[in-house]
């Protein structure tokens, strides 16, 4: 009987034992637990024993400091089936409007650290807002700015993500070349409000062609008959040219110099000749009813002068073609005041025939026969 007691107390303590054993085995069961861990958008299923978030991040080798971002923080509970996201900071270079600086950041792609950074709309950037950061990234920012333009006199104030003036230039579709001017210096840094000015200078060479005009001689050919004229040489237009160097700005011309001046081809003479042969006299008429300004037009029927007169002015002593010359020994108007025929007639036209010898005779006593050279040499007289 004190057997079967004992037995059943050995008995009992091992049904304790056993029932202990069993009850820490669903305990330990119970607290495994997989929990879904986001790193960078990259997704895994971390089981764990571990209660708490900092639990599951060294159950998945995971190491983060104060600057990476973690939800829920890592002191909180987690429970099967919780979810776990990390960002992990890096290190971007990024450089604003040609300021270089080093940031960080949890944003994982440009967009997101774009909108970290509170950068303005319209701000340009070196890649797309899609592609993810890496601690390697070099991102460069434009952010816009208003300026003032004046092109050619045109102002305007227009939004700009340009880095220089140049870049600025190049947007507008401005192509400056080595003789434009532009202010501030085409290198000068993009700020807000800043004032641009381009000035468009054209440099130019100008060429003016005048017309040289010819002019016309005449000429008296005693072998010609009177009143008819005939063209030995046909006039011709010369040129002369100028050159001159022009600047212009803005489209308006602001210089002007001469740089040449030539005569490219001269003038030709025009000779025509005016026939002075009178018409031999019909017989039974009378040549000294010819008569010009109330002056006998004819003179003498015979003689030197009578000779020299019909050579000269064919024999017509009162003639006045307006050529300068005058009378039957074809006087001009200074020589007969010189020898004083003005005291017979103002013009030897209109003196008779015997005056005009008078004259004539008085000249040639003086000067020679040279005076009427063509004629003088025709008939032998000198």
């Amino acid at each position: 009987m004190q057997h079967q007691t004992k037995r059943r107390l050995v008995i009992g303590a091992q049904g304790i034992t056993l029932g202990a054993l069993v009850i820490g085995a669903v305990g330990f069961i119970g607290a495994d637990k997989t929990v879904a861990l986001t790193v960078d958008g990259k997704t895994q299923d971390v089981q764990t024993f571990g209660g708490d978030v900092d639990a599951v991040l060294r159950a998945a080798h995971v190491s983060v400091d104060a600057q990476d971002e973690v939800s829920p923080s890592l002191d909180s509970r987690v429970s099967d089936g919780a979810v776990v996201r990390v960002r992990l900071a890096r290190d971007v270079s990024l450089s604003v409007d040609g300021t270089e600086r080093t940031v960080t950041t949890t944003a994982s792609t440009v967009g997101e650290l774009a909108d970290q950074l509170g950068l303005e709309d319209g701000s340009q950037l070196s890649e797309a807002k899609d592609m993810q950061l890496a601690s390697a990234t070099e991102l460069s920012v434009r952010t816009p700015k208003t300026v003032r333009l004046n092109v050619a006199g045109k102002q305007r104030s227009v939004t700009t993500t340009a880095l220089d003036v140049d870049a600025l230039l190049r947007e507008e579709g401005v192509r400056p070349d080595k003789d434009d001017r532009v202010s501030p210096a085409r290198n000068t840094v993009v700020t807000d409000g800043l004032a641009v000015e381009f000035t468009s200078v054209r440099k130019k060479t100008e060429t003016v062609r005048d017309t040289l005009e010819f002019n016309t001689t005449e000429v008296k050919d005693p072998t010609l008959a009177k009143g008819k004229t005939k063209t030995k040489i046909e006039g011709k237009d010369g040129q002369r040219v100028r050159t001159y160097a022009v600047t212009l700005e803005n489209g308006e011309q602001v210089s002007r110099k001469k740089t040449g001046d030539e005569v490219a081809s001269k003038p030709v003479t025009k000779i025509v000749l005016v026939g002075t042969k009178e018409d031999e006299p019909k017989e039974g008429t009378d040549s000294s009813s010819k008569t010009s300004g109330g002056t006998k037009a004819a003179g003498p029927g015979s003689g030197v002068w009578y000779q020299l007169a019909k050579c000269e002015s064919g024999g017509n002593w009162g003639i006045n073609t307006g050529n300068g010359y005058y009378g039957g020994l074809q006087f001009t108007a200074s020589t007969w005041r010189a020898q004083g025929g003005t005291a017979y007639a103002p013009l030897p036209s209109q003196a008779t025939p015997a005056q005009q010898i008078v004259i004539a005779s008085k000249l040639q006593k003086k000067a020679g026969w040279g005076q009427w050279p063509a004629c003088t040499s025709k008939l032998g007289l000198r």
